[in-house]
């Protein structure tokens, strides 16, 4: 049994393995995942070899995650598949397994896939879920919303890709969850197979407020992504008009999203359509720890940001955080200064669930809403020292948008 990355020679065995596993119709898509992808380099198609025959293989997407505002390099893991005849035999955990070590290797400091299997055969491999929520809202009829003197178009690549791109920038710049997008990645034949440009813009003049991308299917509308200046709410009300009024030509009866119910759009949508709304959500996204130390390194200036805003004075205190056998420490100094070490014996040490660590670290939960959860296992600190941990772990909104899967 061999592990590595691909060979030039081999890409074709790969891909027809690829089509017989996932999709008989796939050979182009496939191709143009290794052909059409700017950042692609062979070794991010990991191979496990079984007598000179490719038996298993799994793709590594170089991509970056906001942790907060911070951006972190990822490993994104998709395209996890066995050959029919090979299937049992541990082969694709093999290949997981030496992948974590290939990610740490190349700078990677978190891995990130979305399992399309029951989660638990990853979490035994020491990943985490993550839930992220969506919203279901029943259309009954479009009530119609306030008048804006914002335009909606269909989107115009020519006219309305750069204006999209800088407010995709600004507008997820504080998103926990969102990808980094490079002009090269809006442009990748992989973004464009995965529905990343928008589907219509708002316009007011010259100026452009918002766009939003959503797919109408039978019955049903998917929101995939929306963006808008905030400055200016009446683009989105505007966009979330045409949406309703597409949806009541075409006799949509639902609609759909990854995100947060508490996102602007949803309550747009809900006063727009006199139905109900429904909280949904899922489970499939996964993260691991890949180099911790460094992950905690990167993340040091906003943690330090965020106790300074806090204008509270803290006693000092020390805690190492222990996720898949890894420590990273996090010490507060007299000066209030925040400082990361790698160990220390006379130290708190905290061993994590995996889901309640990623919660924290996203944001998806506060540490003061974890903390009840933690006592139950028996994970309990002191009165100050949860209360920094509640400033420093804050609750926000975590979305990774649609288009951006892979």
């Amino acid at each position: 049994m061999e592990i590595r990355g691909i060979h030039e020679s081999e890409l074709e065995e790969m891909i027809d393995l690829q089509c017989r596993v996932f999709r008989p119709d796939g050979h182009e898509r496939y191709w143009q995942y290794v052909r059409a992808e700017p950042s692609y380099r062979r070794d991010q198609s990991r191979v496990l070899i079984v007598n000179g025959e490719i038996v298993s293989t799994l793709r590594v997407w170089e991509r970056e995650m906001r942790i907060g505002s911070v951006p972190v390099p990822m490993g994104g893991i998709g395209g996890v598949g066995t050959h029919p005849d090979h299937r049992g035999a541990g082969y694709a955990t093999a290949l997981m397994k030496d992948t974590i070590t290939y990610m740490r290797t190349v700078g990677y400091d978190i891995g990130v896939l979305f399992s399309a299997i029951p989660c638990a055969y990853y979490r035994k491999l020491g990943w985490a879920s993550v839930p992220l929520e969506g919203f279901r809202v029943t259309r009954s009829q479009s009530t119609g919303l306030a008048e804006t003197d914002w335009h909606v178009e269909p989107f115009d690549e020519n006219r309305d890709l750069e204006a999209s791109i800088a407010l995709y920038d600004a507008h997820n710049a504080q998103q926990s969850g969102s990808l980094v997008r490079t002009r090269s990645y809006w442009e990748s034949g992989p973004a464009r197979i995965r529905d990343i440009l928008p589907t219509v813009v708002a316009r007011r003049g010259d100026r452009f407020g918002g766009y939003l991308n959503f797919q109408i299917d039978a019955k049903s509308a998917n929101i995939l992504e929306v963006a808008y200046d905030r400055t200016q709410p009446g683009a989105l009300t505007a966009l979330v008009s045409h949406l309703l009024q597409v949806c009541e030509r075409e006799g949509v009866e639902e609609l759909h999203g990854d995100m947060p119910h508490r996102h602007p759009m949803v309550n747009l949508l809900t006063e727009g359509t006199a139905g109900d709304t429904f909280l949904t959500g899922n489970s499939a996204m996964m993260l691991y720890a890949v180099n911790l130390l460094a992950l905690f390194q990167r993340l040091l200036p906003e943690l330090q940001a965020r106790l300074d805003a806090a204008g509270q004075d803290f006693a000092s205190a020390s805690i190492c955080f222990v996720v898949n056998d890894q420590e990273a420490g996090l010490r507060l100094l007299d000066d209030g200064t925040l400082q990361i070490f790698e160990s220390d014996e006379q130290v708190i040490r905290m061993t994590l669930p995996g889901h309640l660590f990623w919660c924290a670290l996203l944001g998806e939960s506060g540490w003061d809403q974890l903390e009840p959860i933690l006592h139950q296992q028996g994970i309990v600190v002191g009165a100050e020292l949860a209360a920094l941990l509640s400033t420093l772990f804050p609750q926000r909104e975590v979305i990774f948008w649609a288009p951006d899967h892979y």
